[in-house]
C-alpha cells in the first residue's frame, strides 16, 4: 500500500483502485490488499499468484473516466477447463472491489499517506449497499482524527485493530461494512555503517522495513553509499540517541564492529522497550558486551540460523527473522526452528 500511495502522490495518470474486500475459503493473499490499475499500463503491487490481474486490467479499461464502482468475483474453486481455479492452486472465492481513484479519493489517500509517513496507523472503514455503492472514511486513533464520508468510523476505535482480520465485519439485509487498518512501514534503526550493513539496508527497504542508519563516521554513512535508508544519523551513540526517539515497534540492528561503541548502544537500549534487538556476532562476544546473561529479547547471534554464508546470506537471514518478529511468530531458534503462530504460509515450515 505503501507504493500505492507513493504512486497516488506523484502521478498524474488515471487510475482504479481493486482491493480484496471478502475471502471465501483460501487465496494466495488476503483481505485489505490492494493493487493499482494505471491507464498507462504500469500497475503496482498484485491481488494473487497472476491469476486475476490480466481479467482485471481488461476490466478497469471502462471506469478510468467514471466514478462508477465495481465489485468482481473470482470463484478458484472451479476446476473446469474455463474455471478461475483451473491450476491455480488457491481454493477460495475472491470479492475484489475497483474504484477509480477521483479527485476525493486522491485527496483523501494523500492524508493517509502524511498520517502514515508519521507513524499514525489509519483505519479505513467502507459501507458497502447492496449495489456496491459506497461511503467511505477514515479514522486515525492517535489523534482521533475522522476524515472522509460523515460516518462511524470512530465508533470502532474502542477495538484494538493491530491484531483484527481486514475484510467484512458487520452485514445486515441491506449493509456490509469493510474494515482494514494501514499500518506505517516497520522502523528498523541499523547501527553500523560497514560495507556489510549495505546488503541489510538494500533487502530490509525492498521488504518493506523503513531503514534509518546510525553511525558516528560520515565518510561511511551517507546516501551515496546507502541510497535505500530513508533517515541517516550521524554522530556517537549518546549524541544520536537524543534525536532517534526509539519506539516500542521498532527494529534495531547492532553491527558497528566496534566494540565500546556496541557497548554502549546496548547500554542505551536498556531504559528503552523495543520490538526487536539484533546484535551482529558470536554469543560469547555478546556476553561480554553486556557482562551478564543475554536476555531473552536480545537476539544473539541475530538472524536465523540457517548456515548463512556471507555479508548477502547473513542480511537474509537477519530479514527472516525481522519478519518472523513483525507476523508475531513465536518460534524457536536453531536448526529445526518451527515458527507457531498463525496458518500463513510463512509459519508453516517443513
Amino acid at each position: 500500500m505503501h507504493d500505492i500511495l507513493h504512486a497516488v502522490n506523484t502521478s498524474t495518470v488515471k487510475s482504479v483502485l481493486a482491493t480484496i474486500v471478502h475471502v471465501e475459503g483460501s487465496s494466495y493473499l488476503k483481505e485489505g490488499t490492494s493493487m493499482l490499475f494505471q491507464e498507462n499500463g504500469e500497475n503496482i503491487g498484485m491481488l494473487s499468484a497472476g491469476c486475476v490481474e490480466a481479467d482485471i486490467a481488461e476490466r478497469v479499461k471502462e471506469l478510468f473516466d467514471t466514478e462508477h464502482v465495481l465489485t468482481v468475483t473470482y470463484n478458484l474453486k472451479e476446476e473446469g477447463d474455463a474455471g478461475w481455479g483451473q491450476g491455480a492452486g488457491c481454493n477460495g472465492i475472491l470479492y475484489i472491489l475497483l474504484e477509480p481513484v477521483t479527485a476525493r479519493m486522491k485527496k483523501n489517500l494523500l492524508r493517509v499517506k502524511r498520517h502514515l509517513d508519521n507513524r499514525n496507523p489509519v483505519l479505513h472503514i467502507k459501507k458497502l449497499e447492496k449495489n456496491f455503492t459506497q461511503t467511505t472514511s477514515f479514522y486515525v486513533e492517535k489523534t482521533g482524527e475522522t476524515f472522509g464520508a460523515n460516518s462511524d468510523a470512530s465508533s470502532f476505535a474502542t477495538d484494538d485493530w493491530n491484531g483484527r482480520k481486514s475484510g467484512i465485519q458487520l452485514s445486515n439485509c441491506s449493509l456490509l461494512t469493510y474494515a482494514h487498518l494501514y499500518k506505517p512501514k516497520p522502523r528498523l534503526v541499523i547501527w553500523g555503517a560497514g560495507a556489510d550493513a549495505k546488503y541489510l539496508v538494500s533487502l530490509a527497504a525492498n521488504t518493506g522495513f523503513s531503514v534509518t542508519l546510525c553511525d558516528w563516521r560520515p565518510a561511511l554513512c551517507n546516501k551515496e553509499h546507502f541510497p535505500l535508508a530513508e533517515e541517516i544519523h550521524i554522530g556517537f551513540p549518546e549524541e544520536v540517541d537524543k534525536h532517534l526517539s526509539v519506539q516500542r515497534d521498532d527494529f534495531v540492528v547492532i553491527m558497528t564492529h566496534n566494540f565500546y561503541r556496541d557497548q554502549e548502544i546496548l547500554s542505551l537500549l536498556k531504559s528503552k522497550t523495543v520490538k526487536y534487538i539484533g546484535v551482529l556476532g558470536p554469543k560469547k562476544r555478546t556476553l561480554r558486551l553486556l557482562n551478564t546473561d543475554i536476555p531473552s529479547h536480545i537476539h544473539s547471534p541475530v538472524g536465523l540460523s540457517i548456515g548463512a554464508v556471507g555479508p548477502q546470506e547473513i542480511a537474509v537471514s537477519i530479514v527472516a527473522e525481522l519478519i518472523g518478529t513483525l507476523r508475531m511468530c513465536d518460534g524457536k531458534r536453531g536448526e529445526n526452528a518451527r515458527f507457531k503462530c498463525c496458518s500463513c504460509l510463512s509459519c508453516r515450515r517443513i
